[in-house]
């Protein structure tokens, strides 16, 4: 009994020692009080979903998958009327109309269907954006099995996200209003970082604030015990940038030395890219500080950088020739976000701070429910595949499905696991 306590408390001891946590330096971070801009109209926010729906006897990760995205834009001044929707709607998902809401992908053991399937949404997307190039998918004999049906859901999902973002920015939302896209502005698995690139420029042109709310990632887990810390210092919302030192030490990798997602641009044959600057950790609510988001601006809106948006010019050229910016010996034509020239006026005081202040005046207000301190409440709420709404949308198909004997053989309701909704990672 004697060795056996020995041993817990050896155990306890270790396990301390684990949890310790490296003496904190507290960022200098600033309040922030509710307030609305008077030069916003509207508020667009924008999710999006996906998830497996049926997989297949032979192999769990073939079958079929489900994605959805959702756009909802309120007014300011009505804060109880929602103007638009483009997504599932909040009502249920029984009807036969709502079933449409969300898109089919599939991942089958007979590779001919699957590339037949994939290649009508290709020569769509295609139509609409600017994808990364590469052979449709009735040309690939290689393609069209690797890829679970979760994984193609997620793709499809992460390019229905950007054609939503394209759509708010050019013909929803007007000069002075406010853009929050959950996630991050990077461009994904199959979008050209030229593309994310042109949105960028385009939001700055039409002067809508563009920022993306990420809630999880490799910097949200290096500001947590930040956060928390400053969280016992002060019971108002508070902010502050991702310094230089935090970005590094976040995306630090053995396996990837040079991280993509810190790298922004819009040159397609170097790498991928993204358009989100100013990273800055934004707690709305000291009391619940693990709800805190990292928002990134657009950035064409900084000052330094903001003259670029209709010039033919790369980011790359324009940091390195014209503001003669810092740059990393890594041979590719890219700008790290920390490399980034930050004007403290002008960005933090203009751009920055107001928007925040605006953020949390829609927070409290509960404009379009948006529900405190989830900045995209209400399109989160209503976009994410639940097990009940996996559930009604299984049982419709089957419905439609039921003609069928062989494929109520061979398609399984496979167990619904409730993981995050973004399931793929961009490193």
């Amino acid at each position: 009994m004697e060795i056996y306590q020995r041993n817990v408390e050896a155990l306890g001891k270790r396990l301390e020692k684990g949890l310790e946590q490296p003496v904190l330096e507290i960022p200098e971070y600033r309040t922030v009080e509710p307030r609305r801009l008077y030069t916003t109209k509207h508020v667009g926010a924008l999710d999006g979903s996906d998830q497996q729906m049926f997989s297949t006897r032979c192999n769990p990760e073939l079958g079929v998958g489900i994605w959805a995205t959702l756009y909802l834009e309120f007014s300011v001044y009505e804060p109880d009327q929602e103007l638009y929707r483009d997504g599932p709607s909040s009502a249920g998902f029984w009807s036969e109309d709502e079933i449409l809401a969300y898109h089919i992908t599939v991942s089958l053991p007979d590779d001919k269907t699957t590339r037949e399937f994939r290649n009508d949404y290709h020569v769509t997307r295609q139509i609409l954006s600017s994808t990364r190039f590469k052979d449709p998918p009735i040309f690939s004999t290689e393609e069209s099995s690797k890829s679970g049906a979760r994984e193609e859901s997620a793709r499809q999902r992460a390019t229905g996200e950007w054609l939503a973002t394209q759509s708010a920015l050019i013909q929803q939302l007007e000069d002075g209003d406010l853009f929050l896209r959950d996630g991050r502005f990077n461009c994904q698995m199959e979008q050209s970082a030229s593309w994310v690139d042109q949105m960028g420029r385009i939001a700055s042109r039409n002067g809508i604030r563009a920022v993306a709310v990420a809630k999880s990632g490799f910097l949200w887990e290096k500001a947590y015990p930040i956060v928390r810390a400053i969280a016992q210092l002060t019971d108002r919302p508070f902010y502050f940038l991702a310094s230089k030192e935090l970005i590094k030490q976040s995306y630090k990798n053995d396996k990837y030395p040079i991280r993509k997602t810190l790298m922004l641009g819009g040159r397609d044959d170097l790498d991928l890219g993204g358009i989100g600057a100013l990273w800055t950790v934004f707690c709305p609510n000291p009391q619940k500080f693990t709800t805190f988001v990292i928002l990134e601006f657009n950035v064409y809106d900084l000052f330094y950088y903001k003259g670029l948006n209709r010039i033919p010019q790369t980011l790359f050229d324009w940091h390195i020739n014209e503001l003669q910016g810092d740059s990393q010996p890594t041979g590719k034509k890219h700008i790290w976000v920390s490399d980034l020239k930050i004007h403290p006026e002008h960005d933090v005081g203009q751009l920055v701070e107001p928007t925040l202040a605006e953020i949390l005046w829609l927070c409290e207000q509960e404009v379009g429910r948006f529900g405190y301190p989830n900045l995209l409440g209400l399109a989160h709420h209503d976009v994410v595949l639940t097990k009940k709404k996996v559930d009604l949308l299984r049982k419709r198909y089957l419905q439609i499905l039921s003609d069928s004997d062989l494929i109520l053989a061979e398609l399984v309701a496979n167990e619904f696991i409730d993981t995050p909704h973004k399931l793929h990672n961009i490193y």
